[in-house]
């Protein structure tokens, strides 16, 4: 008698979540025929329940309700991202203008020293004196470091963050939008009034998003 055989007659005792588990591991190896005995000897069963299609819409407005607002708030979670790191910028210009600042010194006397010393001369360059007075400091470096850590620079930073934000919105603006067309078209329903029936913090996410 085969192995199979043999467990054949035990498939009877098998209880719902054995059946299950060993219906996985049949299918997740590639046994389709194991898979097929499993389902063929499970028990059978008459149950009453309400009317399907009464449940079966709870159902699967359940389901397309959670997938309509997971579109809806990635995108969402992806604004408040931004708005967090928006709060960092008076950190973060700080540490940048100073990095840059030293930076910007470092390879400005590095070049001047260079330069002085391919040309024959000796000692410090112009503008490298020890005295306070820095009687022939470089005029066009105050230029150059308006220019690099400008307001400029934040403002073509702040622009790319909106730009970023309102496609964003456009993004969470067409699920929504989607979601309760289908809402009204095919259920007669408000998509609001159906996440207030689900659950009341999916509506109030939404509803931050229309304000």
């Amino acid at each position: 008698m085969s192995t199979k055989k043999g467990l054949g007659r035990l498939y009877d005792r098998l209880t719902p979540e054995e059946r299950f588990r060993l219906d996985v591991l049949a299918l997740a190896r590639g046994d389709e025929e194991e898979s097929e005995r499993l389902t063929r000897t499970c028990p059978r069963r008459d149950y009453t329940m309400n009317d399907w299609g009464f449940v079966g819409r709870w159902e699967a407005a359940r389901d397309l309700s959670m997938l309509a607002y997971v579109d809806v708030v990635r995108p969402m979670d992806k604004i408040r991202v931004i708005a967090a790191f928006r709060g960092l910028f008076p950190y973060l210009s700080t540490i940048w203008e100073d990095e840059v600042h030293m930076a910007y010194f470092d390879g400005h006397i590095a070049g001047s020293r260079h330069a002085w010393n391919r040309s024959g001369k000796t000692g410090e360059p112009p503008g490298r004196e020890a005295d306070e007075e820095e009687r022939n400091a470089d005029p066009t470096i105050d230029e150059d470091l308006q220019k690099w850590t400008g307001e400029g620079r934040y403002a073509r930073l702040e622009g790319k963050l909106e730009e970023m934000e309102r496609e964003l919105v456009r993004e969470a603006l067409t699920a929504w939008l989607g979601f309760a067309d289908f809402c009204a078209k095919e259920m007669g329903l408000e998509a609001e009034k159906l996440l207030e029936a689900l659950t009341g913090p999916l509506a109030e996410r939404v509803q931050t998003l229309r304000t």
